[in-house]
């Protein structure tokens, strides 16, 4: 009996959804985790030595080389440009710093997309339950509990399973949103003083 209900439930469609895109959620997690953490930066070090760094830039050269982060690689273009004039710099890093900005929060789309869809589906599942279980009592003149049982409990175990789903990709949603604000933040001052350095 067990193993019939398990079977109704892995074949039950709700349920194939929303397992799928509890799959690719987490999928979506790990790898933002990853991109942030490869991001991480000392930022007062390497502002000091952006500000400090007179004799063509050696140290900052030698410091931009160590790692691929998207600070030093915003740095990189700036020094690229930097006696360009003051406005072309300006359009240039705005430019470079949204395509960073893209890069740091393109992933987050799917975990809100995640977030504000589970609870639907997992609703729609509750729905398709308590239809199975009125249909139940229609079928059988005595319905007692264990007519309407299977019925409900899919109706239940959809609504958890939506909210399952749901929850971890919101805690990583607003997680992963503060962390890409944080780095857009950090761009911004290296803008600032890249274009302070630089532009005639």
């Amino acid at each position: 009996m067990m193993l019939n209900d398990l079977t109704t439930y892995f074949t039950n469609p709700t349920f194939i959804i929303l397992a799928l895109m509890s799959l690719y959620s987490v999928t979506v997690m790990l790898n933002q985790a990853f991109y942030l953490f490869s991001s991480r930066e000392k930022l007062p070090e390497l502002l000091q030595v952006l500000e400090n760094d007179r004799d063509g830039y050696k140290e900052l050269s030698t410091l931009l080389k160590a790692r691929n982060t998207p600070h030093r690689r915003l740095i990189s273009a700036g020094l690229k440009h930097l006696a360009r004039p003051t406005e072309a710099l300006i359009a240039l890093l705005a430019e470079e710093t949204k395509g960073l900005r893209w890069e740091a929060e393109q992933r987050l789309a799917v975990l809100g997309t995640v977030a504000n869809v589970a609870p639907f589906i997992g609703l729609f599942g509750t729905v398709i339950g308590v239809i199975r279980a009125f249909q139940s009592i229609a079928l059988k003149a005595s319905a007692g509990p264990s007519v309407v049982a299977s019925g409900i409990a899919e109706a239940l175990i959809s609504t958890a399973a939506g909210l399952f789903v749901a929850v971890p990709a919101v805690i990583a949603y607003n997680y992963f949103l503060k962390r890409s604000r944080k780095l857009s933040l950090e761009l911004e001052r290296i803008s600032t003083l890249i274009i302070h350095r630089g532009g005639k």
